[in-house]
């Protein structure tokens, strides 16, 4: 996402940031992050149970964060990390964003104008 993003890269960003605001989400892919793992495996680890982990896995796969592979009656599953890098990318641009704003002067502010008995005003009536 840059200054001229689309609403198509907004919503896309959204997307991707929601799925991985999720806590059962998020603790899956920090278990996938030390590489690729069957289905059994990440149940044992994880602690999620099948029903609630299928259902977090189908999430994944289906935002593209993970990608899945079968050999014979297993499924493999890993984090696909070019969609990670895009998350990743974002974050740093805004953080770079915000620092250098943080980091120019301020602009001085400048000061109003007092009106004098003589000047003119607007006033608008509401009714």
């Amino acid at each position: 996402m840059n200054g001229a993003a689309t609403a198509t890269d907004v919503a896309r960003d959204a997307e991707l940031f929601r799925v991985l605001g999720h806590e059962t989400r998020l603790r899956l892919l920090v278990l996938l992050a030390a590489g690729e793992q069957a289905v059994s495996e990440i149940d044992a680890a994880s602690g999620v149970g099948q029903p609630a982990l299928s259902q977090q896995l189908a999430i994944l796969r289906k935002a593209g964060i993970v990608t899945t592979r079968r050999a014979a009656k297993q499924v493999y599953y890993r984090v696909d990390p070019a969609v990670l890098e895009q998350a990743t990318a974002l974050l740093r641009q805004l953080a770079r964003t915000a620092t250098r704003l943080a980091e120019a002067p301020a602009d001085p502010v400048t000061p109003r104008r007092k009106r004098t008995a003589g000047s003119s005003a607007s006033f608008a009536r509401m009714l």
